[in-house]
């Protein structure tokens, strides 16, 4: 074991902090699955697409696993208006939600989650030096931000100091690598569990036993191929009007028209009007970039399955879905521009 050791990773992180024309990427679990990947050597091109006048480099791995996750498919709200809707990690079992990312992927994986005592500290570090000296990267939810997921790619002191990417790198005081990661040496207080990934066994194509038990041995007890799986995913996730704890799908939006059209907001004081249209303003964009790398996928899916079968019924259906998919993406920019540009400075006076 050596005393320090960073494999070069792909940084992730939100629009505009990546330093390159990257396409968005807002959920941290399928970023960070990509970048993992693709370090592994796994085909997912990047290809030049053309959106809001402009053109952005999209990584396609990270369409494949917004939606192969099933987040492409979900919509939370949070009757108290908590931002952790916006994780859409949580529209499964949060077990289960990995699992489906690696079925997809093809590999087996381990998830190991802090003791609840804290007394596994040195066990976690352990399987983290050594699976970065086996060049792997490890996946965890925790250490920095929020519990969502950053991609460990190194370590120091042994591994008492973790170093990698983070979305919220920027949002907290952290220290740095000369090459921008974070360096995190009291890791273990913020952790809530990690994703050692094993051996590659090939792409599942059954929905499989969606427990999220995190052995990564299930072969899926599903039919049809990996794309029928995502599809039948995505339906069962849509059609559920309360997950978790949250209100899902259709029932999201006669709540959030309720948020928006409650009286009273003339004359509630500045701070609390930011709050109220943070909350709105950051779940238009949740819903757009599901939406969109959902259409996506389903657009290229739609796309090989007509080149089997010339005329096939079941592609168009699946191209119209894309279709509404992308209507959806567009009708959240209308949404947006109702108060003005976005990113235009003061646009939540307007909310008023």
């Amino acid at each position: 074991m050596s005393n320090k050791k960073i494999l070069d990773v792909e940084k992730v992180g939100f629009a505009g902090s990546t330093g390159d024309n990257r396409a968005p990427e807002s959920f941290p679990f399928p970023s960070c699955m990509t970048s993992l990947m693709q370090y592994l050597g796994e085909d997912y091109p990047v290809v030049e697409i053309e959106a809001h006048d402009r053109k952005y480099a999209l990584r396609t791995g990270n369409v494949d696993f917004v939606a192969a996750s099933g987040m492409a498919f979900g919509l939370l709200w949070h009757r108290e208006f908590c931002t952790s809707c916006l994780d859409l990690t949580l529209v499964n079992e949060h077990g289960a939600t990995i699992g489906y990312a690696f079925d997809w992927a093809g590999y087996e994986y381990e998830v190991i989650e802090k003791d609840p005592e804290g007394l596994n500290r040195d066990f976690i570090r352990k399987r983290i030096v050594e699976s970065i000296d086996k060049g792997v990267p490890v996946l965890a939810f925790g250490i920095i931000g929020p519990p969502e997921c950053l991609i460990i790619a190194g370590y120091d002191d042994g591994g008492d100091t973790v170093i990698g990417w983070s979305h919220f790198q920027d949002w907290e005081p952290c220290d740095k690598e000369p090459n921008g990661m974070f360096r995190r040496a009291g890791w273990y207080d913020g952790l809530w569990k990690v994703i050692i990934t094993g051996r590659k066994t090939g792409r599942k194509t059954g929905l499989g036993n969606g427990t999220g038990d995190g052995t990564g041995n299930g072969t899926g007890n599903g039919t049809g191929n990996a794309v029928r799986r995502v599809l039948e995913l995505g339906l069962s996730i849509m059609e559920k009007t309360e997950i978790q704890g949250y209100v899902a799908g259709l029932a999201v939006y006669d709540e959030w028209i309720k948020y928006v059209l409650e009286p009273g907001l003339d004359n509630v004081d500045d701070e609390t009007l930011k709050a109220r249209h943070r909350f709105h303003h950051l779940l238009v964009g949740s819903l757009a970039e599901a939406r969109c790398w959902g259409g996506s996928f389903m657009l290229g899916a739609a796309e090989k399955m007509a080149a089997v079968a010339d005329g096939n019924a079941a592609a168009e259906n699946v191209k119209r879905s894309a279709g509404c998919f992308e209507d959806i993406h567009d009708l959240c920019w209308e949404v947006w521009g109702v108060l003005g540009e976005y990113g235009e400075k003061d646009v939540w006076k307007r909310y008023r």
